[in-house]
């Protein structure tokens, strides 16, 4: 009997130790499952371009007129460039922010490729004198485009301006060195004709 007792303890951690194990493996099976849902939605998006974003249109306007054709999953406007944006504020013009392109990723890419084809060169209309009515889509479906494109065009382009910024802020640097060794080399050229004055006085 006690043998039986003993032999019942020591297999108790191991059938504990087996469900646990079984527990981990049906969590990472969901997992799996999980992501392979998500990737198989992300598949069937379809990103739309677009050319040209009517003046002071704000991203949640674009969503909402788009958005009555299809799910959308995400959308990025391309502010317009900050120098711009202040000569036309200094020259009294419209203070609101305003965009320059943009990229809207719909659920499907079937309906995001028929977006594109039905709006394209079409007036935006809606409300009857609407400030955007006679506006013109400008729209390009993007085959076999992906958010991640867009996700390393905007990382891609940032290092070239980081790079720029940098190779600027080297230039400004060594011109002003250079700056700083000709007023030198003046001082210089300066004293020794001062010294050289005195002696012909001296004389």
């Amino acid at each position: 009997a006690e043998a039986d007792t003993e032999a019942s303890s020591a297999g108790a951690p191991s059938a504990a130790s087996s469900k646990a194990a079984l527990k981990a493996k049906k969590l990472q099976a969901k997992r799996l499952k999980s992501m392979e849902n998500f990737n198989e939605k992300l598949a069937k998006r379809g990103v739309v371009y677009l050319a040209r974003v009517p003046p002071y249109m704000k991203p949640e306007k674009v969503r909402h007129l788009l958005e009555q054709h299809g799910e959308i999953t995400r959308l990025y406007l391309v502010e317009e460039d900050a120098a711009i944006s202040r000569r036309r504020k200094k020259l009294g013009g419209n203070k609101s922010k305003s965009y320059t392109e943009g990229w809207v990723e719909f659920a499907d890419k079937k309906i995001a490729k028929a977006v594109a084809g039905s709006l394209n060169n079409e007036k935006i209309g809606g409300r009857k004198r609407g400030f955007y009515t006679e506006d013109i889509w400008n729209l390009k479906y993007l085959k076999r485009f992906t958010w991640s494109h867009l996700t390393e065009k905007k990382a891609y382009e940032r290092r070239v301006r980081e790079h720029k910024l940098k190779l600027e802020m080297m230039t400004a640097k060594k011109q002003n060195q250079e700056f700083a060794d000709l007023v030198d080399k003046t001082k210089s050229f300066k004293q020794v004709e001062e010294r050289k004055k005195r002696k012909r006085e001296e004389k």
